[in-house]
């Protein structure tokens, strides 16, 4: 742990192991140490009971100060961290939920959450909503003859077909000749397709297929950064919004049949994903049912005049915005 000095606010990142959870958390802290400078602490498993006993047993705890977290597992340890730090000081604390927790929410400071996870409920006067998800901004410019394409796999939110996945792919590069193209999986894509890309992909010189386990896969997000192309398939909302907060194109690829519908199932995902492809701030690669049962791809771009999202940027000023008006 590290000692804290009075003239920073201190953050205590509390942490599960979700990668999705933990990069939102990250790029809003990375965010607000552009205008604030912070102390962050991270609790874990490993250390949250000895958080507790280290600062009040050496009153280290100086405030103001922020517990923030996302993820089920953690917003209850706020909660818990803040009612027992409120019994020894008089500082300001502020209990900051990333992402909307399912209990308690009266009981969080400030919640900041996806607008689609309120999207039929009120919005609570806590809440801070943004679109989709916080993803670090980048305004670098992009090389014109690199693209990415990124492939999840199975979720609630959409039935994965890995036929009409590596159609699309074939399609894509094959109206993409000139581009170099940097092809990354994830945790969720199944090893029958991994082993479908390696071997159906060979005829590419263009395509270099990077495995998520290699070392080569620590050069995505520069890679998402610098492409002027970005194909990623719906199924991982954070990607998506990924990509938008960048420059470049950013387009979904139909993993679904288009005869397939569905009825039961999470429907907030699809829901956002609709609505960037109706305001063109993605372009989609798609398959069209034509008469006599053939199916023909389609590529339609996004809308030229798109800036990178900066949801992040938003919800850093709302928070020190909501801290200040405390004093």
């Amino acid at each position: 742990y590290q000692i804290i000095s009075k003239n920073l606010m201190n953050v205590y990142w509390f942490q599960d192991s979700k990668t999705g959870h933990l990069k939102q958390v990250q790029a809003l802290l990375d965010q607000l140490k552009k205008e604030v400078e912070l102390s962050i602490t991270t609790i874990n498993d490993s250390n949250h009971e000895s958080f507790l006993d280290m600062l009040l047993s050496k009153n280290q705890f100086d405030g103001p100060s922020i517990l923030i977290g996302a993820g089920h597992d953690v917003y209850s340890k706020i909660l818990q961290a803040k009612k027992s730090l409120t019994k020894y000081t008089n500082k300001d604390i502020f209990a900051v939920a990333v992402l909307r927790p399912s209990y308690k929410l009266n009981s969080f400071d400030l919640i900041v959450a996806p607008e689609h996870d309120f999207r039929k409920r009120r919005l609570p006067k806590n809440v801070i909503p943004f679109q989709g998800s916080l993803a670090t901004i980048s305004h670098n410019p992009v090389d014109e003859n690199k693209a990415i394409i990124a492939i999840g796999g199975p979720s609630k939110h959409y039935r994965f077909d890995e036929k009409i996945l590596m159609k699309q792919l074939h399609y894509i590069l094959s109206v993409h000749p000139k581009h170099e193209f940097k092809i990354y999986n994830s945790r969720r894509t199944p090893e029958a397709l991994n082993l479908k890309l390696i071997g159906g992909l060979n005829n590419y010189p263009n395509v270099q297929f990077i495995d998520l386990n290699s070392a080569e896969s620590d050069t995505f997000q520069d890679s998402l950064n610098k492409s002027s192309l970005k194909f990623v398939t719906p199924d991982s909302s954070n990607l998506v919004f990924e990509a938008l907060s960048a420059k470049g194109q950013t387009y979904l690829i139909q993993i679904e049949s288009p005869k397939y519908r569905r009825i039961f199932g999470a429907k907030k995902i699809r829901e956002s994903m609709n609505e960037l492809v109706n305001a063109k701030r993605v372009g989609v690669v798609s398959i069209l049912n034509k008469k006599g049962g053939i199916d023909i791809s389609k590529i339609e771009p996004p809308s030229p005049y798109s800036e990178p999202l900066a949801e992040v940027e938003k919800i850093s000023f709302s928070i020190l915005k909501f801290i200040n008006q405390q004093k």
